[in-house]
């Protein structure tokens, strides 16, 4: 079970950040445009188009959110245009939407956070690996005469045998931990998507 959660919240984290560098990338330069250009027509139609690509990358949130979260994660009703609504209404409906601009808004901070929670994991990770498998590729690294302060202080002398001793240890703590680490990541993940995307 902890392995399957652990294999859960790795895909979530890991995936999180390409998907917010692509919405994030995407959907700025358009809602910049779309209120740069306000003054005119063009910017209407550009700013609704936006949003509606802002609701595409919240339901794909969503979808993922649902995996990590369970079902009760479900996607907030968009007020459709009344029945009858001239064509202008219809087309900047997305605009009125205050979920649109939630979903905008979470493409945007979201970046920071995804970089965070994708950063943390895959570092505690290849402590884990590394310090593991230090005695194996260790070997292969030359030093020289140039003494380890950091590993003097902790271990008394620099030797190959201390090294490798202090690397397997921070390697171990390192595996320990990295359930912990991987579950704070997601859940901070989805945290945010719940607070932005989901009903309240």
């Amino acid at each position: 079970m902890m392995i399957r959660r652990l294999g859960h919240d790795f895909a979530y984290t890991f995936l999180g950040l390409p998907l917010a560098v692509v919405s994030f990338a995407l959907l700025v330069p358009l809602f910049a445009a779309s209120i740069g250009t306000a003054v005119v027509f063009a910017g209407i139609p550009l700013l609704a188009l936006t949003l509606l690509i802002a609701r595409g990358f919240a339901d794909i949130e969503r979808v993922r959110l649902r995996q990590v979260a369970g079902p009760a994660t479900a996607r907030p009703l968009y007020a459709a245009a009344p029945e009858g609504a001239g064509w202008f209404r219809r087309l900047t409906a997305p605009i009125r939407q205050g979920q649109s601009w939630l979903d905008l808004l979470y493409a945007v901070v979201n970046l920071p956070i995804a970089i965070i929670t994708f950063v943390l994991p895959i570092v505690w990770w290849a402590l884990a690996l590394g310090g593991l498998t230090y005695w194996f590729w260790g070997r292969f690294i030359p030093y020289g005469d140039s003494n380890d302060v950091f590993i003097e202080t902790i271990m008394g002398a620099d030797t190959d045998h201390n090294r490798t001793v202090l690397y397997t240890i921070i390697g171990v703590v390192a595996l320990v931990t990295v359930y912990f680490v991987q579950r704070g990541s997601a859940a901070l993940h989805a945290a945010l998507a719940r607070t932005l995307l989901t009903r309240r």
